[in-house]
């Protein structure tokens, strides 16, 4: 009967495996529950997007050549490149967090995407205006003949859509979850910079620019309104209202805009050959606007501390101690 009991005693000492001691840890679940989706989002995208380009077999065209395209075929070009970041998307949200899409809910379409269309609008505005002033933006005339709606699909649509699913409705949000609001949002601005590395005649400021002032202006913009539409709408139109209608280079990539019109002067104001996105005026513009949506996310209590620090409060609520007592 001894030998029994202290078998059980052994038993019941033993340290649990770390696979057990990570499933029993709220906050370490979290974490690993935000890693699992981020992963199984990049898998599905890329399974959706091999089988929508098996399904239409077009030809890859650069940027600029796909700014041509017209008719059906633009069309067809554009679902071809949102259906797999949408889908995937989708199915993660409803199969895997098993919610609804709130975050897309279709009656929120039309007034958060057209008010986020007015903000981008008016953003890209006020800082080419900003660079007119300064001298480093100037227009010359119109072009009456300019072609806008490969350029609107192609730089407006298309990223407005699919790179706020990335980079607000992945990046942030998910990592959110487990990392809270903050580092979430250094995270995602500065993937979302160094994400145009790429791009013709980008720099490591160019990068930098946009990671600050578009990264911190969507990713507040997100957390004050909890609405990708509204991310959509603003990110859109900024890409939109800078190359087609300003006629700036959008990200690097130049183009034929409905203003003829030239940037000059030092390439901190002007933004260079890159564009108004890497001016000195437009990051102090967008940082504004960002410390607004900043501000209103933190008085409608829309910020959320690291996972650790919820499950430590969750702990010590009244509710909790009194079970605890009992």
């Amino acid at each position: 009967m001894t030998s029994e009991n202290q078998m059980i005693d052994n038993t019941a000492s033993r340290p649990a495996s770390w696979w057990l001691r990570v499933w029993r840890n709220q906050s370490l679940r979290t974490i690993l529950f935000m890693l699992l989706r981020i992963v199984l989002f990049v898998v599905m995208a890329y399974l959706l997007s091999k089988a929508m380009r098996w399904l239409m077999p077009f030809e890859s065209l650069p940027p600029g050549k796909a700014m041509t395209v017209s008719g059906t075929e633009l069309w067809l070009r554009g679902l071809r490149s949102l259906v797999p970041t949408v889908m995937a998307y989708w199915l993660l949200v409803r199969f895997v967090e098993r919610r609804k899409v709130t975050e897309l809910a279709p009656g929120k379409f039309l007034t958060h995407s057209a008010v986020g269309w007015l903000v981008g609008t008016a953003t890209l505005l006020i800082a080419a205006g900003a660079m007119a002033v300064a001298g480093a933006y100037r227009v010359q005339g119109i072009n009456s003949d300019v072609y806008l709606a490969g350029p609107l699909v192609v730089l407006g649509i298309l990223p407005g859509i699919t790179e706020e699913i990335v980079a607000r409705g992945i990046l942030f949000r998910v990592v959110e979850d487990g990392l809270g609001t903050w580092v979430a949002l250094v995270i995602s601005a500065a993937l979302f910079g160094f994400g145009h590395m790429a791009n013709p005649n980008a720099t490591v400021w160019s990068s930098v620019a946009i990671a600050i002032e578009a990264g911190l202006l969507l990713g507040m913009a997100y957390a004050w309104t909890r609405s990708l539409w509204f991310c959509m709408g603003l990110h859109a139109a900024w890409n939109f209202t800078q190359g087609p209608l300003l006629g700036i280079p959008v990200s690097g990539f130049e183009l034929k805009g409905l203003l003829a019109s030239t940037t000059q002067g030092p390439a901190l104001l002007s933004g260079g050959e890159f564009g108004a996105e890497a001016s000195i005026v437009t990051v102090i513009v967008c940082v504004t606007l960002a410390g607004f949506f900043t501000r209103k996310a933190i008085d409608q209590g829309q910020i959320k501390p690291p996972v650790w620090r919820r499950d430590r409060k969750s702990a010590t609520t009244p509710a909790n101690a009194t079970e605890a007592a009992a």
